[in-house]
């Protein structure tokens, strides 16, 4: 049986990539060796104490994301209901980046139309984009180190409308939400980096195969979670070519350009940074709340700069690539 605090037999633990020891009890295998399996192979050993009833423990380091099963196994024989744990963030921490090497795509959608249309050519500098969505608990840091107001607090929305809602409880490690453009663009500006553009962010998304959706042309519903945030990079299988985890869902994310109906029918640009000006911002990439439509890579909404919303958060780029 594991007793890791985090790990049960009949559960799906979440584990944060990193290193871990597992202790295990064991009964009647006094003195043998003790093999850990992770999906079948030997990760680690160790030798079950003297007595009838003991304590192992085994220490194992996730070197990549997914869902892994493990065991514990004496002469070949598992000795007792495998463990199942999902591995996030093994690519990298919160606030790590992803280098996106300079080049062309299709971006946008005809087939789509409306403010998707018409598909286009884009060529694009080399640039960095955050890994993950940037987190409740890096907000937090910003907030604390700024002594910042944030958009919700100057419009006195009440505090089950704010950012603050997600740091009650363990959710340090979920996208924050409840910002607004200005928040959003403060944060970046506060670590050297700014919001991507619409064309870097779509770039990344869909890579250079320009995909439908991060992973592929079809839906896949164990990609996303529906009716909730979930910690970022929590889904291995909601990762872009590139890199880029949760791009399709989690929640919509601010970029940096303004809108405008007839952005797209400039064809082909180099290096776009949207219109000079307007009224409201673009904002990609759905949320916990949206169906396979809204989780296109090529999805693109508008959202008043100073508003605030459960469902919208944002990440970060640099260019060049740093």
């Amino acid at each position: 049986m594991f007793l890791s605090p985090r790990a049960a037999p009949g559960q799906v633990a979440a584990l944060r990539a990193g290193a871990y020891q597992f202790t295990v009890q064991v009964s009647g295998v006094a003195g043998q060796s003790l093999a850990l399996l992770v999906n079948g192979a030997v990760v680690a050993d160790a030798v079950a104490p003297r007595g009838q009833v003991g304590f192992a423990q085994f220490a194992w380091a996730p070197a990549q994301d997914g869902e892994f099963e493990l065991s514990v196994s004496s002469s070949g024989r598992i000795l007792d209901a495998p463990l199942r744990v999902r591995v996030f963030g093994a690519d990298g921490p919160p606030g790590s980046m992803i280098q996106v090497p300079a080049g062309s795509f299709t971006m946008g959608s005809s087939a789509s139309g409306g403010e998707e249309a018409p598909e286009h050519r884009v060529t694009l500098d080399a640039f960095s984009i955050d890994r993950y969505e940037v987190t409740v608990g890096e907000f937090r840091a910003f907030l604390r180190a700024t002594n910042r107001r944030t958009s919700a607090d100057e419009a006195g929305r009440p505090f089950d409308q704010t950012w603050g809602i997600d740091a009650v409880g363990s959710r340090f490690d979920h996208p924050v939400r409840w910002v607004s453009w200005y928040d959003a663009d403060a944060y970046c500006r506060w670590l050297g980096k700014r919001l991507p553009s619409e064309a870097q962010w779509e770039r990344a998304a869909r890579g250079a195969r320009s995909l439908r959706y991060p992973w592929g042309d079809d839906f896949d519903s164990t990609a996303v979670r529906d009716g909730d945030t979930a910690p970022v990079g929590w889904h291995a299988r909601n990762r872009s070519d590139e890199g880029m985890y949760d791009a399709a869902g989690n929640v919509w994310e601010w970029v940096q350009d303004w809108h405008r109906p007839d952005t797209y029918a400039r064809g082909d640009v180099v290096n776009p940074q949207g219109p000079e000006s307007g009224d409201q911002k673009i904002a990609r990439g759905g949320s916990f709340t949206n169906g396979p439509d809204d989780l296109r890579t090529t999805r693109r909404i508008k959202i008043d700069p100073p508003g605030v919303n459960a469902d919208v958060g944002f990440r970060c780029a640099t260019s060049p690539v740093r």
